[in-house]
């Protein structure tokens, strides 16, 4: 039955092929550098370190993303799927990699609840030997990579991810004081212990109490990139001088002169690196603003890249491989867009920054290629404070009206304790019209799409079924008849919504949308916007619980679910705690869904905290931004995972291809259809279709359906 399907199927999409499609723009002109690739990004966008324990921008990741590498690693577009890197196997419960050792108690007295451990690989080598000696990756290579980290624990680094499962605290200041010697000996024996290794294995004792379920998401990205410990002491500190830690604890009283620098080692004069990565930096110039790396040929995963090859999880009788590399790649942040449009439009430049507000200049452009609805993981909600600071100068009238009061000067304290306050203004926004200006803003990167709680589509655990709220005038007006026994709707209020008035329209915007439709309702309800000046007083008043509503947004660290319901909904964690919302019902959820790796309790964890959001309206998701990817059409094996922090070169290469040639073997003919095929009926989604394969989209427009099947009809036979 499946194999008269299939022909079925195939007869169709003969047929289809040979009428009229509109075919996307083939390659303009002849591949220009064929073993290079160029990437023009925003202008003034360059990296701010080259040291992966301090990276925390996407510029400076991206950079340190293609030089070192981790322990393990996205597998292709999944943000929830790894693969060994420099460890030989990811750790599990179920090959014994991940053991429950509560009851274990480090040399301080320190609880220990997880033990991850990582086999690691051997012979890896680490850059430019003929520069500064042969140097092999070992597992204390690995160990000091990650105690370094801990030991500079720089101010605004990532390094509060490491100390949160491992050491239970946010950073070193919160195990002890650091002016106190006995208390600096106490915390670098903890920083020691929690990360160990022997000849062969590397293991992190977690003294979170539990299993810290987002730890792999950590592991996998650019802050957890491992260094060399030899040539840090033979060269950074040896040959240049340069004050880093050199991985010995002796008396456990010295690392303190490396914590907290004001600029890492690796930077300060000049930027170096040595990592065991696809390329190799050569040329980082801030005043060429340009960056280059170049392809380290004794790379230990070969060339081109084995990998990705969905769809996943993998199955050889559908795998697509890359089919090529380049030799080097270089990034600049010099030119502004008119320059970057010409030389993108004229073949000189592979991938190119294009602002959304120029996206049209280049969208369909002969030899352009766009990706466009990209899923980011952040998004924008408009906040309700709970219990006003009674010192705010936004309450309408000094100290605010007295507990249970309510007129059109202003508002109680505790307006927004009651949730059916909180729904009223819920259902009196307009979304749509808020996402249609946002797409078309100055400030905004592209569409928008309305999610339903604080999980956005995309992460894991996200609730496809969950509702949410939409303008509804009638709810609205229900809601607020039922607040406060009645009383808001027969005496009115007057709510201040502040903005940051330095910044143009745009932080304003959720406020003139607001506005209109709440005052539609009854004439006693008020709307001000009030500007605070600049974003520091907005921040000021928001954090000390002064403003009635406001607006913010949150980007992800890692794409877990744990990542984004802590702000949100955690009494004692940012959002939450500005807004003076929570419960200990609440927080005992949020800790047991960190806790356990359990994917079944997990899940129903996370879509229980969602309905509960959702119930309780603490706060209303407003926008999940999306993107789009431009690059040459020369341009093959791009894929799009949403929690790099930007282009991932090793499995790219330059080739012209025919569309629906999506084995790269220069025919389109019966293995492509095939492929296409057994991949048809799939989507990137969310939720990812097992069987999506992004190499047989040949449309680019997230889906394989009849258009792919067609295009590769129509171009049936064809050659390059």
């Amino acid at each position: 039955m499946r194999k008269v399907m299939f022909v079925n199927l195939l007869v169709f999409a003969m047929l289809l092929g040979f009428l009229s499609l509109s075919t996307p723009a083939q390659t303009a002109t002849t591949i220009s550098n064929p073993d290079e690739m160029i990437y023009a990004t925003i202008e003034g966008g360059n990296p701010d370190t080259v040291d992966p324990a301090m990276t925390y921008d996407t510029a400076s990741s991206e950079l340190i993303f293609n030089v070192y590498e981790t322990l393990i690693f996205f597998d292709g577009e999944c943000v929830d799927r790894f693969i060994p890197q420099l460890a030989t196997e990811v750790p599990t419960l179920e090959n014994g990699l991940i053991q429950n050792i509560t009851g274990e108690v480090s040399p301080e007295g320190l609880p220990w609840h997880f033990r991850y451990i990582f086999p690691i690989r051997t012979g890896i080598k680490f850059h430019n030997s003929t520069l500064w000696g042969d140097y092999t990756l070992t597992p204390q290579d690995v160990e000091y990579s990650f105690e370094r980290g801990l030991v500079q624990d720089g101010r605004g680094s990532p390094q509060w991810m490491f100390y949160e499962p491992l050491l239970n605290r946010w950073g070193a200041e919160y195990l002890g004081n650091l002016s106190k010697t006995e208390d600096v000996i106490k915390i670098g024996k903890m920083i020691d212990h929690t990360v160990e290794s022997n000849s062969t294995h590397v293991w992190f004792n977690l003294a979170f109490p539990g299993a810290h379920a987002p730890f792999m998401q950590i592991l996998s990205q650019a802050w957890s990139s491992i260094l060399s410990k030899q040539w840090i002491n033979d060269y950074v500190i040896g040959t240049l001088g340069r004050p880093d830690w050199n991985g010995e604890w002796n008396t456990y009283e010295d690392w303190i002169n490396y914590h907290d620098p004001d600029e890492s080692p690796l930077d300060d004069p000049t930027p170096i690196m040595c990592g065991t990565g696809p390329f190799y930096l050569e040329v980082l110039d801030y005043t060429g603003m340009y960056c280059s790396v170049a392809r380290f040929p004794d790379y230990w995963r070969g060339w081109p890249a084995d990998w990705p090859a969905p769809p996943y999880p993998s199955n050889p009788a559908i795998n697509l491989k890359p089919a090529g590399y380049v030799n080097r790649v270089k990034v600049t942040w010099a030119y502004i867009w008119p320059t970057r449009r010409d030389m993108f439009l004229n073949g000189d430049l592979d991938f190119c920054y294009v602002p959304n507000w120029y996206k049209d200049e280049i969208t369909g452009q002969l030899g352009i290629r766009c990706f466009d609805k990209l899923l980011g993981l952040s998004i924008s909600s408009m906040f309700f404070t709970i219990d006003l600071n009674p010192v705010s100068p936004y309450l309408g009238v000094p100290g605010g009206l007295p507990s249970n009061t309510f007129n059109e000067s202003g508002i109680p304290c505790d307006f927004f304790l009651d949730m059916h306050v909180r729904k009223a203004f819920a259902y009196s926004f307009n979304y749509s019209d808020y996402i249609e200006q946002l797409s078309s803003s100055y400030y905004f990167t592209s569409e928008a799409l309305q999610p339903a709680t604080w999980c956005p589509a995309g992460v894991p655990y996200w609730n496809p079924n969950q509702e949410g709220y939409s303008l509804d005038l009638s709810k609205a007006e229900e809601e607020f008849r039922l607040a406060w026994d009645g009383q808001v709707w027969e005496d009115g209020f007057k709510v201040e919504v502040i903005y940051p008035e330095t910044s143009s329209l745009f932080p304003s915007m959720w406020g003139r949308i607001l506005k209109p439709t709440i005052e539609s309702l009854n004439p006693k309800f008020h709307i001000e916007l009030v500007g605070v000046g600049g974003w520091s007083a907005y921040y000021t008043a928001i954090m000390n619980g002064e403003a009635p509503l406001f607006n913010m947004g949150w980007l992800a660290d890692y794409a877990d679910p744990e990542n984004f319901v802590r702000p949100f909904m955690h009494s004692s964690y940012c959002f939450a705690s500005w807004q003076r919302y929570g419960n200990e019902t609440i927080d005992d959820l949020i800790e047991e869904g960190v806790r356990t790796i359990n994917t079944t309790r997990r899940r129903e964890i996370y879509y229980e905290l969602q309905r509960i959001y959702h119930e309780d309206c603490p706060s209303v998701p407003l926008d999940q931004p999306t993107g789009f990817h431009f690059e040459r059409d020369w341009v093959q094996g791009w894929y799009y995972n949403p929690i790099y922090p930007g282009l991932y070169f090793y499995p790219l290469w330059k080739q012209e291809t025919i569309q629906g040639d999506v084995n790269y073997d220069g025919t389109v003919d019966m293995k492509d259809i095939g492929f296409i095929c057994r991949a048809y009926g799939s989507a990137y989604g969310p939720p990812m279709h097992q069987r999506w394969n992004f190499r047989c989209d040949v449309s680019n427009d997230r889906k394989i359906d009849m258009k792919d099947i067609g295009y590769a009809c129509k171009n049936y036979g064809s050659q390059t």
